[in-house]
């Protein structure tokens, strides 16, 4: 089944209504009490001032060599509906060179390939992006949550990362081209009909609905969840703070290419998770997995 294109666009926004901050007028007191401790998403500005734009070249000089796995949605993928979707995509593994190449030739668009999440640990480029990842938390007192550290994302334009929400609180910096992200509060998550547990596709931190398709004779509540939608264009050199819980969907504008950095934060103080209880049960649930895993890698088994 695909999706009726000539079903009407989401005209619902509340265009860039998320306050930009510099850097140079934070200090940790501040940033906990006018967003943090309010769980309210900001822009902050003036981190990256020296590191920015990171282009292909810089990328290929810097990481190439690294393999990684890469997400392959395919070209169909967002024309169906996700409760359809058998799995959130197929994993690809290849070098940055290599997919870097079809950033180029133009296969990475046609085919919706995105290289997504990439750890940076101790890499040259990982080097690069750090002093401004270390302003941000030394200015606005965000603690690493680990044992996450930096990820780095590069994809095509239009590519757009469906609708969901973090158990943490996180960061994203864009290092290339625009970013366009659209945020919904914890507080209208029934309106974003979240996927059942026992969905085999998609986990219940994604929503089934296509927000720029709406379809509100199968989900109804929508209408309202759409008025609280917080609309930005995240451009070179800038940070989104996406507090825990908070609903985005994120768009690569433009025809170009784009790189983007992500981090995620301790959720500081720990009552916070009660303004966004659908992410503490994801959090713990991601916790006891880990857990586990950790205790089968000590057992060997």
């Amino acid at each position: 089944m695909t999706m009726n294109p000539s079903q009407p666009m989401a005209s619902h926004s509340i265009h860039d209504t998320i306050e930009r901050v510099s850097l140079n007028q934070l200090t940790p007191d501040l940033f906990r009490h006018e967003f943090q401790s309010q769980n309210k998403p900001v822009i902050l500005t003036d981190a990256f001032n020296d590191s920015v734009p990171v282009n292909i070249e810089s990328l290929n000089a810097h990481v190439g060599e690294m393999e990684v796995s890469v997400r392959v949605y395919g070209p169909e993928r967002l024309k169906t509906p996700k409760a359809e979707w058998a799995s959130y995509c197929e994993m690809r593994n290849m070098t940055v060179n290599e997919y870097c190449g079809l950033l180029i030739n133009g296969t990475a668009k046609r085919e919706s390939i995105y290289l997504a999440m990439v750890e940076m640990g101790a890499t040259p480029l990982r080097r690069v992006i750090g002093p401004g990842i270390d302003r941000i938390a030394e200015k606005t007192g965000l603690r690493r949550q680990l044992p996450n550290d930096v990820n780095v994302w590069v994809g095509p334009g239009g590519h757009v990362e469906p609708l969901h929400y973090d158990g943490q609180d996180g960061t994203l910096s864009q290092f290339r081209g625009t970013k366009r992200v659209s945020l919904f509060p914890p507080s209208v998550q029934k309106g974003l009909y979240p996927f059942e547990m026992s969905h085999g596709g998609l986990t219940p931190n994604f929503s089934q609905v296509y927000i720029d398709q709406p379809d509100f004779e199968r989900y109804p509540l929508l209408h309202s969840a759409l008025s609280e939608r917080r609309t930005v264009d995240l451009a070179e050199g800038e940070t989104l703070y996406m507090p825990v819980g908070w609903w985005h969907e994120i768009e690569a504008l433009g025809n170009d290419y784009i790189c983007s950095v992500n981090r995620f934060w301790k959720v500081d103080p720990i009552w916070r998770y009660s303004q966004a209880p659908q992410a503490a049960y994801l959090y713990g649930m991601s916790h006891l997995f880990r857990m586990k895993y950790r205790l089968k890698s000590l057992l060997g088994r």
